[in-house]
């Protein structure tokens, strides 16, 4: 019986390499991540590799899904461990929405000007690619449709 736990237990860890095919992410970034305590191996192999729960792929996509948001690995960090404890800082998180908010805004607004240069491209209006001060329109109209493998992260 003592076997068929361990097994089943085993089944459950996950390798890094694992963990990191499963949540589409490098290794450096799971060391960063473990770095900074937004992830911990749930334990260690006899020969000293990490071993990771089945919640840490969950873990995983909420970081890259709040990365995505634009909250940086403190903030993250942060909202985790406030959840980890079951305590929330009402007042933390609060300035930290605040902070997230006004990052959004800017965001939107850095985004509307660029949609002002490309939305008439798109129209077929190509006036706006003759002004000298709008190369980037080019470049950046240019750089996303070059393959996949040719973009620089």
């Amino acid at each position: 019986m003592k076997t068929v736990i361990a097994v089943n237990a085993f089944k459950a860890l996950q390798t890094t390499s694992a963990l990191c095919k499963a949540a589409n992410v490098t290794r450096g970034q799971l060391r960063l991540y473990e770095e900074q305590g937004l992830i911990a191996p749930q334990s260690r192999t006899e020969a000293g590799y990490r071993q990771y729960g089945t919640e840490t792929l969950d873990r995983l996509r909420a970081i890259l899904h709040l990365k995505e948001l634009g909250l940086t690995l403190g903030e993250i960090a942060l909202l985790l461990s406030d959840r980890d404890n079951g305590v929330l800082d009402e007042q933390a998180i609060q300035r930290l929405a605040s902070e997230v908010l006004s990052k959004i805004e800017k965001r939107i607004a850095c985004l509307h000007v660029i949609r002002g240069y490309v939305a008439p491209v798109a129209v077929g209006d190509m006036r706006v690619l003759q002004d000298e001060d709008c190369n980037f329109v080019v470049e950046f109209m240019t750089a996303l449709s070059a393959p996949k493998n040719k973009r620089r992260a």
